[in-house]
């Protein structure tokens, strides 16, 4: 995942911001599938061609690990953590997360987190920290609409090497789930089909590979 490959629509002053490093704390809202995890992995694999230190943390998957994977993070150049909402409301996630904004203060550490809420709209355990991460930056990403949700899925079709007609566009967007992770989701089976298949992404085509009556 790339900024390049992150269709902005009206979300440039984010985009400026994440590239902006003198931005230390930042935190993302935004429902799911409107590209938090997009622009978080953007994000860490820009750092990384730069031979950045980071670590990205999804807290969806936080059964997987405890607390204390966020212990000694403070060294790095940026901390990534992605879906934090998942562990907001846990006292001893709140307590290590206390101390790492502790800890990178006098430091160069970036710390950008990404949720489906803001700080207020969390029940922290802690209320220290809730007002410590309402210190940051917060942007809401803002959904494309209808016509940016097409002028999206051309573009990635296009990225990809393959053309996708305004008709067909269109037909896809009244005919399925209007999120860009569903739209991604739809792009990679028409791909397959189309090279499959060497079919053009015709609407009899599309309806046929969807299934759509």
């Amino acid at each position: 995942m790339t900024f390049e490959s992150f269709f902005v629509g009206q979300n440039s002053a984010l985009i400026d911001a994440l590239n902006a490093q003198d931005q230390k704390l930042i935190w993302i809202t935004a429902e799911t599938g409107n590209g938090k995890t997009h622009l978080l992995s953007s994000l860490c694999n820009q750092y990384d061609l730069d031979n950045k230190r980071i670590q990205y943390l999804s807290m969806n998957d936080s059964d997987d690990y405890s607390p204390e994977i966020i212990e000694g993070l403070e060294g790095l150049d940026l901390i990534a953590i992605d879906d934090i909402d998942c562990v907001i409301g846990q006292y001893t996630w709140e307590e290590k997360l206390m101390v790492l904004y502790e800890s990178i203060l006098n430091s160069n550490t970036r710390l950008i987190m990404a949720s489906k809420k803001t700080p207020k709209g969390l029940n922290f355990q802690i209320p220290d920290l809730a007002s410590r991460f309402s210190l940051g930056l917060l942007f809401k990403i803002n959904p494309l609409d209808d016509d940016e949700l097409v002028v999206a899925i051309q573009y990635h079709a296009n990225a990809r090497g393959f053309d996708l007609p305004d008709d067909s566009a269109q037909f896809i967007m009244k005919r399925t789930v209007r999120s860009v992770t569903s739209l991604m989701d739809i792009l990679d089976i028409l791909e397959y089909e189309s090279l499959s298949s060497q079919r053009k992404l015709t609407i009899p085509f599309i309806k046929s590979v969807l299934k759509i009556g």
